[in-house]
């Protein structure tokens, strides 16, 4: 807490744009124990890669462990109510979304996943950013959305606020980043998929 807390509640405000993405960029060090690249081991081989990836999942647990004792204060009343709500500048939104789908994807953290897009208001801040003015953080927004849409036990309240609004939605995403579909086969598909599930959703 005393470690994490500062640079969410703080940190990744700073109007200094260096000072908030090192922030954040901590902060997904600390939660998914990934850095941006590990010279030491790359140096020392495969000794060095079992190393680092030995400390990956040791940072792994200890996070995951975190994260589902604080997942309130963290994820409510930081990531969401703070980090991704329209008071916060576009970097914060932005790497804090690319954090989220970290977090939410990583093995390790299938009960905050579960958690997480088991709440209609989580569902309803992701749509929110799904139509945001900015490509980068709709597309950083759909990583995070898809997830709501391929879990196979949604609740009731997440059924129905994505079947009231699937022909729109289904619409929507049609057009969305339609440019990146020819480079990015991963993209198209997963896109076809949601689409798809959306349109077959019944209540």
């Amino acid at each position: 807490e005393r470690l994490v807390y500062p640079f969410l509640d703080s940190y990744v405000h700073n109007p200094n744009f260096d000072v908030s993405s090192d922030a954040l960029e901590t902060v997904r060090v600390m939660f998914t124990g990934v850095t941006g690249g590990n010279a030491a081991a790359a140096a020392a081989g495969v000794v060095g890669d079992q190393a680092s990836e030995e400390n990956k999942q040791l940072m792994e647990g200890i996070a995951s462990d975190f994260l589902n004792r604080k997942y309130a204060d963290v994820i409510d009343e930081r990531v969401n109510k703070k980090c991704l709500s329209s008071e916060a500048n576009y970097m914060t939104r932005r790497m804090t979304l690319q954090l989220l789908s970290s977090i939410l994807l990583n093995r390790a953290n299938y009960n905050v996943m579960m958690l997480y897009i088991s709440s209609s208001q989580n569902l309803v801040t992701i749509l929110f950013l799904l139509r945001d003015p900015s490509p980068h953080i709709t597309l950083d927004a759909f990583q995070v959305f898809k997830i709501f849409v391929a879990n196979p036990n949604k609740p009731p309240e997440v059924v129905k606020i994505l079947f009231d609004n699937k022909v729109k939605l289904a619409k929507y995403l049609e057009g969305l980043h339609k440019e990146r579909e020819n480079s990015d086969e991963q993209y198209r598909d997963e896109k076809r998929l949601v689409i798809s599930t959306l349109e077959g959703l019944e209540i």
